[in-house]
């Protein structure tokens, strides 16, 4: 071959599986909150706090924050971190949307 390659007609497989992959990625969800009045300050540092928020953004509009959440399972997510959320005394409410 001229670009000094050599096709030796075997193509070598991956030693982990793009399932074994997938399987140990976390679960994210998008978390969209509606904060009490004057308290969107007070719900964004509350919400650093908790490990498993990633990102956390004030926003204008519907919604006063949004915030990606990780976990290592959906159950986790729904059992454990947005009961935490939505415990909070500054959250009113929140709409989750889980990312596939």
């Amino acid at each position: 071959m001229e670009n000094g390659n050599v096709d030796t007609g075997t193509e070598m497989s991956p030693t982990v599986t793009e399932e074994q992959t997938f399987l140990k990625l976390k679960r994210s969800v998008f978390v969209f909150i509606t904060a009490d009045s004057d308290s969107s300050h007070l719900a964004l540092e509350d919400l650093r706090k908790i490990d498993e928020v990633q990102e956390v953004y004030l926003s204008r509009g519907t919604y006063d924050l949004i915030a990606k959440v990780s976990g290592k399972s959906l159950e986790h997510l729904r059992e454990d971190v947005l009961k935490r959320i939505r415990n909070l005394n500054s959250i009113k409410s929140t709409l989750t949307l889980t990312v596939i």
